[in-house]
């Protein structure tokens, strides 16, 4: 159903097996299943639950390289696209292919699963890992006796490509493109509906170029589809030919009637057809504002890539950091599993050592909730962990940061006066300001409140860390209410 464009009602069976399946493996893999069909529908605000669901599933079937190197995949393509995170999206496609380079299952499933590996780099834009994910599938394939042209890889090569055409080199474009076709043409009828999509769209795409083949894979697509991939490549194909016959009017329709998703082949190849089919049109004028438009497109990604790119460096030295603090603290007994912080036994035991008098604070993150329900738990996982790197690198050395769960954190200054705590107050209001949550969970900016107790020499921590709870409490309802 999937292979050939049906993809709700695939969803919908999945669905059915998710929740009734007898065994782990099953219902894990109808999990990715449904993950992979709303991934094709562009149905994004379902994706974080379903993450969350599948991660569960997976995680119940230990030891399946297959599923986790799967989930991994699919996971990284929604981190890339609309998490926008550089380092959770390599983070995601590290695990994928050490899960299935761990894998020892030869069959047409552990094939697909390179597969699916290979597309989610290529569309992620990792032209040579894809590659490398590529041969691993085919040499699978091979040794097993599964058909190649059950996973050719069309649309990974045409994305390489659309790649040498927008760095200056049309040439290796109609030679790349000129190749796929004349490689995959003596089996059209072995390969699924996904791939003759990308034929099709690349069939357009080279007689655009000037050098039109004279066959066609229309007639074998199906009908209809609910593949957002699909609809995007038929849009842009149709708009590539009428351009290469003058009737750039229609071409511009074309692309006028339907919002392609950046998703699909990136942001500049409907901008940049946009500029031909107003050439086709004569409207030159336009078409030169239309030609800056598919560079200002370009330069928007890349800028976005650097800021990106800074903030996971940030992100990594922030966590190292915690990783060095984490390892001066007490056992696994002691330690939070997610944060790697101190729980709340160190806490209680730190509590009982100190003397003299001190601050202690309870902080709570505002917003939480929202990056839960809209991006999934794996995304409010890494909030958390990113929010204590955050804490950790604007402590004072000999204070306790602990974690004592959900968004809750406590943080213990001993011998410090209100002074001091009011300078680690603007520490962290600075540094979570500062960090640029859009990047991280568009959409749900990230805040956090802090109350502050006194504890003094003989007092009772725990009735200091009512106080300051009910002093954070006094400040978040004060927020809400301004």
């Amino acid at each position: 159903m999937m292979g050939s464009g049906r993809i709700a009602e695939a969803v919908d069976h999945a669905t059915t097996i998710a929740y009734n399946a007898p065994t782990p493996q099953r219902r894990a893999q109808a999990w990715l299943f449904i993950l992979q069909g709303q991934i094709n529908r562009r149905a994004i605000d379902r994706i974080p639950n379903t993450l969350d669901q599948a991660d569960s599933a997976v995680r119940r079937c230990r030891g399946d390289y297959r599923l986790t190197g799967k989930f991994h995949a699919l996971a990284a393509w929604y981190h890339h696209h609309h998490v926008k995170s550089l380092h959770f999206t390599a983070q995601h496609l590290v695990l994928a292919r050490r899960a299935l380079r761990s894998m020892n299952e030869t069959s047409q499933a552990a094939v697909d699963a390179w597969y699916d590996l290979a597309g989610v780099m290529s569309n992620c834009g990792y032209q040579q890992q894809s590659a490398e994910a590529l041969d691993q599938c085919h040499m699978l394939a091979e040794r097993i006796g599964v058909p190649r042209s059950s996973v050719e890889g069309v649309e990974i090569r045409v994305r390489e490509a659309l790649l040498c055409y927008y760095t200056g080199d049309p040439h290796a474009c109609i030679g790349l493109l000129s190749k796929e076709l004349r490689r995959v043409k003596p089996h059209l009828h072995e390969l699924d509906k996904r791939e003759l999509e990308w034929i099709h769209y690349a069939l357009g795409r080279l007689g655009l170029l000037g050098f039109s083949e004279q066959w066609s894979v229309e007639q074998m697509l199906p009908e209809t589809t609910s593949s957002a991939e699909a609809l995007d490549l038929r849009a842009l194909a149709r708009a590539s030919r009428l351009i290469a016959q003058g009737r750039g009017p229609e071409a511009l329709a074309t692309l006028e009637a339907r919002e392609i998703g950046y998703e699909t082949i990136g942001v500049m190849e409907p901008e940049h057809l946009r500029s031909l089919a107003l050439v086709a049109k004569g409207d030159h004028a336009e078409s030169i504002l239309a030609a800056h438009a598919t560079t200002y497109a370009l330069y928007k990604q890349i800028n976005e890539f650097h800021t990106i790119y800074l903030d996971s460096a940030a992100a990594l030295v922030d966590h190292d950091q915690l990783r060095r603090a984490a390892a001066g603290w007490a056992d696994r007994a002691n330690t939070d599993d997610l944060t790697g912080l101190p729980n709340r036994r160190r806490l209680d035991a730190f509590l009982a050592d100190i003397e003299g008098d001190g601050m202690i604070a309870v902080l709570d993150l505002d917003g939480f909730k929202a990056v839960n329900d809209t991006h999934g738990h794996q995304a409010g996982d890494a909030i958390l962990q990113r929010v204590a790197a955050l804490l950790s690198s604007v402590v004072r050395s000999g204070d306790l940061l602990a974690r004592t769960g959900g968004d809750e954190f406590i943080l213990v200054l001993p011998s410090a006066t209100e002074f001091d705590a009011d300078a680690v107050s603007e520490r962290i209001r600075v540094a979570v300001a500062a960090e640029n949550w859009e990047y991280s969970v568009p959409g749900t900016p990230v805040d956090v409140s802090i109350g502050w107790a006194r504890l003094v020499p003989g007092g009772n921590p725990s009735q200091t860390l009512w106080a300051a709870d009910q002093a954070m409490y006094q400040m978040k309802r004060a927020r809400k209410f301004q």
